[in-house]
């Protein structure tokens, strides 16, 4: 097993993102079945690589009780390079009001037995390192955008309302 590490920031107030990712996290990922979900990575200028993965997320617990965590393994549909995850994803608290940490965090098992040790010293690593990027990526976009779209939709603060 090798361990991995990554977090996204995001353009959401720590409160709203808990909210967005709880909203976000589909019936389906929650079940043993879990959900599809397709992940590309880039893999040169223009070119990338795409792979299924079944992604189960099931809530998990913080001792501190403050930041939301998720437990959440995949396993690749079928083999190849890619490999399987499990750990945790939080919503984590930033330093300013505006933004949150999305973090995911965990070991994962390279591919191909053996020889995946070799392999992920030298590729691997980088692959799984880009599959976390890109899950993050994915569940970071999702949340941003509902959050934009929920504060378009506000009224203008200050606005005048005098044609009642």
């Amino acid at each position: 097993m090798s361990s991995l590490y990554q977090r996204r920031y995001l353009n959401c107030p720590y409160k709203r993102a808990k909210e967005l990712l709880a909203e976000a996290v589909p019936q389906a990922a929650t079940s043993a079945d879990g959900h599809l979900l397709r992940l590309r990575l880039p893999v040169a200028e223009g070119a990338s690589l795409s792979k299924e993965v079944v992604i189960v997320l099931e809530p998990g617990s913080d001792p501190m009780h403050f930041d939301q965590v998720w437990n959440v393994r995949w396993e690749p549909v079928t083999g190849g390079v890619y490999p399987s995850f499990a750990g945790t994803l939080t919503v984590r608290a930033d330093e300013r009001y505006e933004t949150s940490i999305l973090e995911l965090a965990g070991a994962y098992q390279p591919p191909l037995g053996a020889v995946g040790a070799a392999f992920d010293s030298v590729v691997g690593s980088r692959i799984a390192h880009a599959t976390a990027r890109e899950f993050l990526r994915v569940i970071g976009s999702d949340i941003e955008d509902r959050f934009r779209k929920e504060e378009a939709q506000k009224p203008l603060a200050g606005a005048n309302n005098h044609g009642r």
